[in-house]
């Protein structure tokens, strides 16, 4: 009797199993088919960003004329923006350095739009060419910028938003499908872990209304950040939290459901994997997009990989 029971017990957590691998597969209803770019080398490329049709923006580092990675004075790598093409098959091609690069001291990086196209963000050090820079500052913190596109003249009068705090560090900013709200990384006074998603309202004439913790459903004591908010109001965001597949991880949050009961999603292989995972993006459609990972047997330190859903 007791044997009898212990194989239906087995039999039931069998059928348990297979009952929640199908309700994870119908869950997502969805299967990604992912490559590594030929843009890929052996540096680091990393958060591609759509814009108008089919022009795309990602960051990797500054080329000197030999197109070799440039330094700052303490030898440091310097970050900056591409601009390119995405092709049908979703390869990049025609990259060419953002042409505003050397307006910013050492590093800019993770573009951002509004949802006209015309405004830019970005990430960038607090300090710009032209002010003295202490060599004994081991480093400068990032803020956010907001640059405009005119006509004739292309991106420009980058200034800082005004609620960065030269004592934290902020990036990575996108604007919700609305344009209203910018969501962000930052270690801001409030935050939960060593860096937090928050978000700002646009209030216009240059006003900001009071920022905002995402709140520990989404902040975790640890690393969150790279936040991407899609068509239909999901937030994708990387998190090294415990519960993940291993290093950064990727992670989707519905922010129309309800607060009291909505929890973060972690997405599934192949876009998570033992490695750091992060900068997802995906289309209006929800058909394709584009995500960044450090895994193994990539190209180079960090690697763009494309991906579509079926």
């Amino acid at each position: 009797m007791e044997k009898k029971l212990i194989l239906n017990y087995r039999n039931m957590k069998f059928i348990c199993s297979i009952i929640l691998v199908l309700t994870i597969n119908f869950g997502f209803a969805q299967t990604y088919t992912i490559k590594n770019l030929k843009i890929n080398d052996d540096k680091s490329q990393y958060g591609v960003v759509f814009y108008k049709g089919d022009k795309v923006y990602y960051t990797s580092y500054m080329l000197d004329n030999r197109n070799r990675a440039r330094r700052d004075h303490d030898k440091r790598l310097i970050y900056t923006m591409f601009e390119a093409e995405k092709t049908k098959d979703g390869e990049i091609i025609n990259s060419k350095q953002f042409i505003k690069s050397e307006d910013f001291v050492f590093n800019t990086s993770s573009a951002g739009f509004s949802p006209d196209g015309k405004y830019m963000y970005i990430t960038t050090n607090f300090m710009k060419r032209g002010k003295s820079y202490k060599r004994k500052l081991k480093s400068i913190n990032l803020n956010i910028q907001r640059g405009e596109y005119i006509e004739g003249r292309g991106w420009t009068n980058f200034e800082p938003l005004p609620f960065c705090d030269p004592k934290y560090n902020y990036g990575h900013a996108v604007l919700s499908p609305d344009g209203s709200t910018i969501y962000f990384t930052s270690n801001a006074h409030g935050a939960h872990g060593q860096t937090d998603l928050f978000k700002v309202k646009i209030l216009g004439d240059g006003k900001y209304g009071e920022v905002e913790n995402l709140g520990k459903k989404i902040n975790s004591p640890r690393k969150d950040m790279f936040p991407f908010v899609s068509k239909d109001n999901v937030l994708y965001f990387a998190s090294d939290r415990v519960g993940g597949v291993g290093g950064l991880d990727i992670y989707s949050y519905n922010l129309k459901g309800d607060p009291e009961t909505e929890e973060p999603q972690l997405l599934p292989k192949p876009i998570n994997s033992r490695s750091d995972d992060f900068c997802y993006v995906i289309n209006d459609s929800k058909t394709e997009g584009y995500f960044s990972s450090r895994r193994p047997k990539g190209k180079g330190e960090d690697d763009i990989y494309y991906f579509t859903i079926n």
